[in-house]
């Protein structure tokens, strides 16, 4: 892989950092001719996105919840545990991104 793919699919990772999804989007719309690097870019893009969809379901669930069940108590704590499993996996996914963009990097 040349240094310029390396930079990019590093950048990729390490965006989460500084312009998550955003960069990792535009990095494989144009490195489709660079199937490495076009790889790494969908896999930090997806890795970046996962932790808004999961907060994404926690809300539908929670609101659903909510109106089937008439229990604002019960509510809340859902809420609450699910939202504390969400940030697990979203420190996990982040921290995880770092390590694939410096290992990129370094390999």
């Amino acid at each position: 892989m040349t240094i310029e793919n390396k930079l990019l699919s590093s950048l990729s990772y390490l965006s989460i950092l500084f312009l998550p999804v955003i960069f990792p989007l535009i990095v494989w719309l144009v490195t489709a001719s660079r199937p490495e690097t076009h790889r790494n870019a969908l896999n930090a893009l997806l890795l970046h996105l996962f932790p808004a969809l999961l907060i994404f379901v926690l809300l539908i669930l929670a609101g659903v919840h909510g109106l089937i069940t008439n229990n604002a108590q019960s509510t809340g704590w859902m809420i609450v545990i699910f939202g504390g499993l969400c940030a697990i996996v979203a420190i996990t996914l982040t921290i995880y991104s770092i390590y694939k963009g410096i290992k990129i990097l370094v390999d």
